[in-house]
């Protein structure tokens, strides 16, 4: 704890904070500036665009977990401010919550899968056309809508079928009435600043904005798998998670890289994570530069003594070899 009348852990959060009008006037001068700027500078912005993102993550995870401020409406208009950048964090976080309280082996998942590489080109592009339709907040409306009028195992069964256990956990978790209030607070943060975009310049929110940050949120879909593929032990507090310790990584993401210490004390602040390691057991798994190196394809060896360990268990265990 600080001793500061405004920040409740630590006056370093005010680096975390500064990440929304950062953020911010970045997203609004490129909206002005996209007619003038060339193809190739578009593109080679592509990963300042993605190093946000990460950044948006890594602010709002320790703010989630330890809130900045010691006034509440500050601490919602901080939510809200991330998620103007982002997605709506309301939802995000309670799934982030229910994905603390949920074990499970990422050992056996496909990061082809998880980022729908497997599905046919015409299912791709699909998927793609729903997501434009969405930029401007149509599956949060209806996400209101059906809570109002369904329960949360139906609302689960419909938006998540293979998944319905933790998808009903966050449903029943988003009805409550204060946590359905910040959601609605959220996605009008979120909708307010893509019609600001639109307003701007409607060629730059859907030719620019809208497929950067789809292929963005899609590679950022393999993020639970890069961080926890070949943990030492999925089910031990202690051994569960990767973590990776890249100055550069670290430094953009307020130590979001320190992600089993993070595991082992989830309250802890994120200027405490690096003191952790220390206490934790010296044969985890951890990975160097970033966990966005933690793929298979990298560690063919790692993977191929991986699968056979799986398939081991799964045998002893009476499962399919």
């Amino acid at each position: 704890m600080t001793t500061s009348r405004l920040f409740k852990y630590s006056r370093w959060d005010a680096l975390n904070f500064a990440v929304i009008p950062l953020h911010l006037g970045f997203f609004v001068w490129l909206a002005f500036a996209y007619r003038e700027l060339p193809a190739w500078a578009l593109l080679a912005l592509f990963p300042v665009l993605f190093a946000i993102s990460l950044q948006n993550a890594g602010a709002n995870h320790n703010h989630f977990h330890t809130p900045f401020f010691r006034f509440r409406w500050l601490n919602t208009l901080t939510r809200m401010g991330f998620s103007m950048t982002a997605s709506p964090k309301t939802p995000y976080n309670i799934g982030h919550g229910v994905h603390h309280a949920t074990h499970r082996s990422w050992n056996e998942a496909s990061i082809l899968d998880i980022l729908g590489l497997n599905r046919p080109l015409h299912v791709q592009l699909l998927a793609f056309a729903q997501y434009v339709v969405e930029s401007l907040g149509l599956k949060y409306l209806v996400l209101l809508y059906l809570l109002k009028r369904r329960t949360p195992e139906q609302i689960a069964a419909f938006a998540a079928p293979k998944e319905i256990e933790v998808a009903t956990r966050i449903f029943e978790k988003i009805k409550a009435p204060h946590k359905l209030r910040e959601a609605k607070l959220d996605l009008a943060a979120w909708i307010g600043f893509r019609l600001l975009l639109c307003a701007i310049d409607w060629r730059f929110f859907l030719f620019y904005f809208v497929p950067t940050a789809y292929v963005i949120d899609t590679v950022r879909l393999a993020e639970n798998f890069l961080q926890h593929w070949g943990a030492s032990d999925p089910f031990d507090p202690k051994r569960d998670s990767v973590s990776s310790y890249g100055r550069l990584y670290n430094l953009l993401t307020f130590n979001l890289g320190y992600h089993q210490e993070h595991h082992y004390r989830p309250g802890a602040h994120w200027l405490e994570l690096p003191r952790l390691r220390r206490e934790l057991p010296a044969d985890r798994r951890t990975v160097p530069f970033t966990h966005y190196i933690n793929l298979p394809i990298v560690y063919p060896a790692f993977s191929a003594r991986l699968a056979e360990r799986v398939r081991r268990e799964a045998a002893a265990q009476g499962g399919p070899a």
